[in-house]
């Protein structure tokens, strides 16, 4: 009788823990050593950015063009480059999604990226903002 009540309890717990709040699509928070803009990066973008930058901004952040639109391009509604390699904190891109408005409105509009993404993609910069 105790091993079914412990049983239980177990399985409650269990349930309990695994349920979570549905915050979108699913990208592994993952820590690399270098990061890769095919593999890390663009995928953030794929999921949470394209909806709105295919155009919008006068940015696309769509695979074949992201990059491009990205590294060492001049900001169209603010005075910087759009990223700055090996200088996140001075990437509008980066300043876009750190959470402090430096640049009008925080990105994603309507969701936040997790603190890992944004690690991410300020690492990227820092490493150099390579299209590997």
């Amino acid at each position: 009788m105790k091993i079914n009540k412990l049983f239980i309890i177990l399985l409650i717990i269990t349930s309990i823990q695994s349920c979570k709040k549905d915050e979108g699509p699913i990208i592994p928070d993952v820590q690399v050593n270098q990061v890769s803009f095919v593999n890390n990066i663009q995928p953030i973008f794929d999921a949470y950015c394209t909806s709105c930058h295919p155009s919008s901004g006068n940015l696309d952040l769509t695979s074949a063009n992201s990059y491009n639109q990205l590294v060492n391009v001049n900001a169209s509604n603010y005075s910087g480059k759009r990223v700055i390699p090996n200088d996140a904190d001075n990437s509008v891109l980066y300043k876009k999604i750190d959470g402090s408005g430096t640049y009008g409105s925080n990105m994603p509009l309507g969701g936040n990226l997790s603190q890992n993404q944004i690690d991410l993609i300020k690492q990227w910069i820092n490493e150099g903002a390579k299209n590997n």
